[in-house]
């Protein structure tokens, strides 16, 4: 099988099946269905999805841990069989787990060591790596008294010690607080500044806005989309509006479908679709605006969008 030269993922009808239950009467578990996603290099890719959509165990496939039920996957143009595909890809689990008496600096000198760093080679890559993710003040405490964004922090910097081509995060934002989630982001803006591809397995949709090129949504195991985050953004997706209004003003809206919800709630939600003759409306009856928030982004209205008219029981078939 030829692969174009800038793939750095090419995947051609991928399926996972589990069967589970009496060996008389098994229940099959569609993972993936026939999923064909290609990932080019040094771009940012987001494989977007509902826990329960597949979206680790097509990670599982990709490196290697899970086989295929049927189709194929080429990563940097070989097979994850190879020892030098394998030594060009970094890869941090949704839960990285790492030896807690160690320092961070310990654990990354380990980590190089196994790539065949040593000496002052060795030294050299880990200060490089601690100072990309944020953990040359930190380098010498144990990993016992990290917080979880220092954990994730560490977790990237022992996918990098080895210089990969290719990055592969699951759920890399999981569990982080607002601090933790920055400084991951961060991470990955400069990864895509030194010319690592990135393909990240998340449902934070901030995170793909501000750092992925394109996305995929995988549902139920199957690719919905594939899609540029510019021309999601540019598109004329409706994004749902709450606006604020004096609850002792819902007398002026009598007979209007919004007079209940704001004379109870002090507001109504409204689609993108309808806000300008909503506000129009108010006007004329001098009912006066409070403040307007969009209650979604952009993106997180696409995706909800594209994963619409499959219900969340069929969803629920597929293993993450």
């Amino acid at each position: 099988m030829t692969t174009p030269s800038n793939l750095a993922i090419h995947i051609k009808g991928l399926s996972k099946t589990y069967k589970t239950g009496f060996w008389f009467k098994p229940k099959i578990t569609h993972a993936l269905n026939n999923l064909t996603l290609d990932v080019y290099e040094k771009e940012a890719f987001g494989l977007l999805g509902l826990n329960g959509a597949g979206k680790t165990t097509a990670i599982k496939i990709i490196l290697g841990f899970l086989a295929p039920t049927a189709g194929s996957v080429q990563v940097l143009g070989g097979k994850i069989s190879d020892r030098e595909v394998r030594n060009q890809i970094g890869y941090l689990s949704e839960l990285p787990y790492f030896s807690r008496q160690h320092t961070g600096r310990e654990l990354l000198e380990y980590f190089g060591s196994l790539h065949g760093l040593s000496g002052s080679k060795l030294h050299r890559r880990v200060d490089e790596v601690l100072e990309l993710v944020r953990m040359s003040k930190a380098s010498r405490e144990k990993v016992s008294g990290y917080s979880k964004g220092m954990l994730q922090r560490i977790g990237i910097g022992q996918a990098l010690i080895g210089k990969p081509k290719l990055l592969i995060c699951d759920e890399p934002m999981s569990g982080l607080d607002p601090v933790g989630y920055k400084e991951m982001r961060d991470i990955f803006i400069d990864l895509k500044k030194m010319g690592t591809t990135l393909f990240l397995n998340t449902h934070i949709m901030d995170e793909v806005e501000r750092v992925c090129d394109r996305i995929g949504i995988l549902h139920g195991g199957q690719l919905r989309e594939v899609a540029s985050v510019s021309d999601i953004l540019q598109s004329s997706v409706h994004v749902d509006y709450w606006v604020d209004v004096d609850s002792q003003d819902a007398s002026r809206l009598a007979g209007t479908p919004f007079q209940k919800s704001i004379a109870e709630n002090g507001g109504v939600q409204i689609t993108g679709s309808s806000l300008s003759e909503t506000l129009n409306l108010l006007n004329q009856r001098q009912v006066k605006t409070k403040g307007l928030r969009p209650l979604s982004s952009v993106m997180e209205a696409y995706f909800l969008k594209s994963i619409a008219g499959q219900s969340s029981t069929e969803s629920g078939r597929a293993s993450k």
